[in-house]
Parts: structure tokens; C-alpha cells; sequence
């Protein structure tokens, strides 16, 4: 599985032209799974894109060596060797990739491009070309360095690739400049200088037309002020100063100096004292400081100042929020949901809605904990295996319940309980108990005998032989798990000879199983069912050296899938 997800990753990464992370990712996965074929030949076409062709060729040739009968191993070995100048040895690797996939189109087609006539080339690396660039100071250098001649190389081969070498490899640019006489870096230069000016002139007028916005705004507001009557020019002086100090406030909160931030918002209150907002953000600092009970209070003095005539719905509904969290603080869960409540009331806002499913949350987990109780989970464990013993398996499955409510990490009440699901014939919700049981406590043999006779049930013997094996591991010398291993081995032994309607329900149960789906569709199993039909002692001799193979067909032999004659 953690091969897979490497090789996923690796494929995003050879998508994103990530190459170098690709490759990593592609050996990391031949670490782990080195039989895999695919991930030899998909990092031969790392490298090559790349611009490595020998470690292409090398990663092709191991390709071929796991699986030579794999047409894209030759496709990669011929495309490595174009890369070199290989041309000949190129064109034998493609024919050989056609005579295993006469119909791979992208084998024809590079086949085609090495038989094309000299003449056909593309003129851009024609004697002449090459002179000017052997001539040009700079690209000189570049001719003596053995990896941008491999890439040139590989650019002669696939012309194509001239634009993509450009964006990986700024001296492939230089190249274009020397043969067109385009300088592509010099003109990206100048596009870019171009580009940041007019963000900077965009920016300086967007700035300029805020600033004069403002400067309406305010000069429209100054003269609205100064036309209003002496009673409500005195109004607006105050509640300006006012929030003067709620802003002094807000900065001292934010600084985290409270002290300071409480006298300004007392301040602000002295001089506006029907303003709900600075009794809430005053409510704020107390609930920084931990002083719940304060922070409450507060809250409630503005929304009684809110119930006398000063209402504002969206003001007050955070009122009744900051209320609800500080309740929340105090696990008054019953007052703070009634808070929030209220707030959404007032005001629907999606954070009030998620503080409230918060506090929900909380409110029932600490309901459950308090539900906890040890002792009386053991009594209706013991009323549950009473009734059992009784026949009243329905009755008895009520009792676990009650039991697990009072202990949910009680691995012997799921294990009671799974008995009793199994007494019903409801294997799936058994498992399901068993399976939470083992999750508590892994070490609880009666819990993976009790899986394993399931599983029997179900007829999925693979997974019985599984658990009583994991039983034995932790308690090797336990009886049951002995004795329930042994009528699985010989319920394995008629099952594999037998056939009719009991083995075509096996069948069916195996072939819905993920584990044997992906056993079925893994190339290595495949090969070997197939040797099977052909050679039957060189596929035993194949499986007995492969403890992959050998796993894999005891496991198919249990679950019916293989048949032994």
C-alpha cells in the first residue's frame, strides 16, 4: 500500500515536470516493491525528461530484466539510446517493443522519426547554426560541458523539445539568441521592468483616488454636523469622545494591558452610558483575564441597556454571545446554548451557530463521562450473560448496551455482546463489536476466537485461519484456538475439492473481499495461475521460493478461490 501511494505521488510529480522529485519517489518505491516493473521503466522516463539518457538506459535495461516481455521497457530503452545517438541500437529495441505490441502507435511513430532521412532534419542545428554557436563567446563555453551537450543532443533528436529546454535551462535561451538573433532574457527583462512600473503607477492612482474619497466623505460629514441643532452637535461631541476612548481601550487590549483598557471603556461609559459596545468590549477583557462571573455581568448591564429603548439587534446579539461563552467557561452548558440562542435571535450568524455546536459537544461528552460507572457497567454485563443463559439473547443485548454506556472501553462487554449478535445470526454487527473489543485491548484471545468463528460462520476460512493464528501468537498454547484452527484446516481441505451451491457462496464471500481482489489482480499471481495451466511443477517450484506467492496461494486456497485436485 505505501508503495502505491509513492508511485501516485511520484506520477503528480512527473505530471507537474517535477522531475527530480519523481525520480526520488519512483526509487523509493522500488525499494519497497523491487518486482514492480512499471516503476523501472516510468524512472527511465524521469530521467530522460530529465535530460539524463544514461540513467535512463539503465533504468530501461533493469526494466527489461524484471519483465522482458513488457513492450514499454524496449519503447524506454530505444528512447534512452536516440537520446545518445544510438541510432541503430535505438531502431532494435523499438522493433523489438513492436514484435510484443505490434500495435503500440508511440513505439511506430519514434521508430519513424529515427528511419526519417538526414534531409528531413530540422534546420535549426545545421553546420551553419553550429558554427555561429562554436563562434559566440558565451555558448562556446557551454559546448564543453558534458550535460548541455546531452541536452543539445536530445534537442537535435526532438526539435520539439527546444521550447521546453528553454524554460528549464536559461542556456538554451542563449542558443535561440545566437541562431534567430532574438534575445528572449534581454526581452523578458524589459517586459517585467514594464509590467512592475504600471503596477506601481496602478497603485499610486488607486491610492490617490482612496485619499481623495476620504477627504469627501469627511468634508460631507463635517458640513452635515455643522447644520445640525446645538443639542445634537453637543450629542455628537460626546459620543465622539467617547469612542475616542473606546479606541484608546481597544489598542491597551490589544497590547494586552488590561488595567489600562478597563479605565478607558469606563471612561467611554461615564460619558455614553447607553452605548452597548462599550459594555461588551469591556466584557472582553474580563473574560481575557479568566473573571467569568465579571464578564457576565457586564454583558448583562448592556443588554438591559439595549431592553431600554437603545436597540441595536446586531449589537446586542454579540452581547448575548459573549455571555454564551463565558457560561461555556463555567461548563453552565444548559445557559450558555440558551445564550446563543438568543444571540441568533437576534442576529443569524454562522460563527453564533458553531459556538453553540461547540457547547453541544461538550455538553455531551461531559454527560457521557459523568455516565461512566465501572461497577454498574460489571452489573449489567452480569444481568446481560444471565439473560444469554437464559435464551433471551435480545434481552441480554439490551443489558450490554446499558453496560457499554457505563464503560465503553470494556473489551469483555463487546465480546459478551458480539456472542450474543452471533446467537441471532447477525454476523456483520458481531464483527463490528469484535473488531471494537480488539481495538480496546489486542490482546484479548477470547475476542479473536470469537472473530475467527464469525468469519467460519460467514465462510471466509482465509480470515478464521487469520485470527486463531493471531490467538495462537498471543497464547500459543491455547486450546480452543488449537482445536478451532484444525476444523478450519480441514473445512479448507473439503471446501478445495468440493464444489455446489456451499462453495459457490464461499466463492462469492472471497471475491467481495478487498484482500483477495487485490491478491487476484496483483501481475505476479496472475503469472503464477497461469504457469499453473502450463507447468505445474515449475510453478511450485516458483511459489516455494517466493514466501509473497506462497502466503498468497494458501490464502486463495482458504478462501476457495484455488481449487486443489
Amino acid at each position: 500500500e505505501e508503495a502505491q501511494v509513492l508511485k501516485a505521488n511520484a506520477a503528480k510529480a512527473f505530471k507537474d515536470k517535477d522531475f527530480e522529485k519523481a525520480i526520488e519517489l519512483f526509487k523509493q518505491a522500488i525499494e519497497l516493491t523491487p518486482t514492480d516493473h512499471t516503476l523501472y521503466g516510468n524512472t527511465s522516463a524521469a530521467y530522460l525528461n530529465s535530460n539524463n539518457p544514461e540513467e535512463a538506459l539503465n533504468f530501461s535495461e533493469k526494466c527489461i530484466e524484471v519483465n522482458p516481455d513488457w513492450s514499454k521497457g524496449y519503447q524506454r530503452r530505444g528512447q534512452a539510446l536516440a537520446a545518445l545517438n544510438k541510432t541503430e541500437e535505438a531502431k532494435e529495441a523499438f522493433n523489438k517493443g513492436l514484435e510484443l505490441d505490434p500495435s503500440n502507435t508511440q513505439i511506430k511513430s519514434a521508430l519513424e522519426n529515427l528511419s526519417r532521412p538526414k534531409a528531413e532534419e530540422d534546420p535549426f542545428f545545421n553546420a551553419e547554426n553550429m558554427a555561429k554557436l562554436q563562434a559566440d563567446p558565451k555558448v562556446s563555453g557551454f559546448l564543453k560541458d558534458q550535460d548541455f551537450m546531452n541536452k543539445l543532443n536530445l534537442c537535435k533528436q526532438n526539435p520539439q523539445m527546444m521550447m521546453q529546454l528553454m524554460q528549464m535551462d536559461q542556456r538554451f535561451q542563449e542558443v535561440f539568441r545566437v541562431v534567430t538573433g532574438v534575445d528572449l532574457m534581454g526581452m523578458q527583462e524589459q517586459q517585467f521592468q514594464k509590467q512592475k512600473e504600471m503596477e506601481e503607477l496602478k497603485k499610486k492612482k488607486e491610492e490617490e483616488a482612496e485619499l481623495k474619497k476620504k477627504q469627501e466623505e469627511e468634508q460631507k460629514k463635517k458640513e452635515a454636523e455643522d447644520s445640525l441643532p446645538e443639542e445634537e452637535k453637543t450629542k455628537l461631541a460626546l459620543q465622539k469622545q467617547a469612542n475616542e476612548e473606546k479606541d484608546l481601550g481597544n489598542a491597551a487590549y490589544k497590547a494586552k494591558d488590561f488595567s489600562k483598557a478597563i479605565e478607558h471603556y469606563e471612561k467611554a461609559i461615564e460619558i455614553c452610558p447607553n452605548e452597548i459596545t462599550y459594555y461588551t468590549n469591556k466584557a472582553a477583557v474580563y473574560f481575557q483575564k479568566g473573571e467569568y462571573d465579571t464578564c457576565i455581568e457586564e454583558c448583562n448591564k448592556g443588554i438591559e441597556v439595549s431592553k431600554e429603548g437603545y436597540y441595536d439587534y446586531v449589537k446586542l446579539a454579540k452581547a448575548y454571545a459573549r455571555k454564551g461563552n463565558a457560561l461555556f467557561k463555567q461548563n453552565k452548558y444548559d445557559e450558555s446554548i440558551d445564550c446563543y440562542k438568543k444571540a441568533m435571535l437576534e442576529h443569524n450568524d454562522f460563527s453564533f451557530k458553531e459556538a453553540m455546536r461547540k457547547v453541544e459537544k461538550a455538553k455531551k461528552k461531559a454527560e457521557e463521562e459523568a455516565y461512566i460507572d465501572p461497577e454498574k457497567a460489571e452489573e449489567h454485563r452480569e444481568a446481560g450473560n444471565k439473560l444469554f443463559k437464559e435464551g433471551n439473547f435480545p434481552g441480554a443485548i439490551k443489558e450490554y448496551d446499558e453496560g457499554l454506556r457505563r464503560d465503553p472501553k470494556s473489551a469483555k462487554i463487546y465480546s459478551n455482546r458480539a456472542f450474543a449478535y452471533v446467537k441471532l445470526l447477525e454476523f456483520p454487527t458481531a464483527l463490528k463489536d469484535v473488531e471494537k473489543g480488539l481495538e480496546i485491548d489486542p490482546n484479548f484471545v477470547k475476542l479473536w476466537i470469537r472473530k475467527a468463528n464469525i468469519h467460519m460462520g460467514l465462510k471466509e476460512f482465509h480470515k478464521a485461519l487469520e485470527a486463531y493464528d493471531k490467538g495462537l501468537k498471543i497464547d500459543p498454547e491455547n486450546q480452543e484456538c488449537k482445536t478451532g484452527k484444525q476444523k478450519v484446516m480441514v473445512a479448507i481441505s473439503a471446501g478445495a475439492t468440493a464444489g455446489g451451491a456451499d462453495d459457490q457462496e464461499r466463492m462469492a464471500h472471497a471475491m467481495a473481499d478487498p484482500e483477495i481482489q487485490g491478491l487476484m489482480k496483483d501481475y505476479r499471481v496472475q503469472s503464477l495461475l497461469q504457469e499453473m495451466q502450463t507447468d505445474p511443477m515449475g510453478a511450485q517450484q516458483k511459489m516455494m521460493g517466493d514466501p509473497f506467492l506462497t502466503d498468497a496461494v494458501n490464502k486463495l486456497i482458504a478462501a476457495g478461490v484455488i481449487k486443489v485436485k
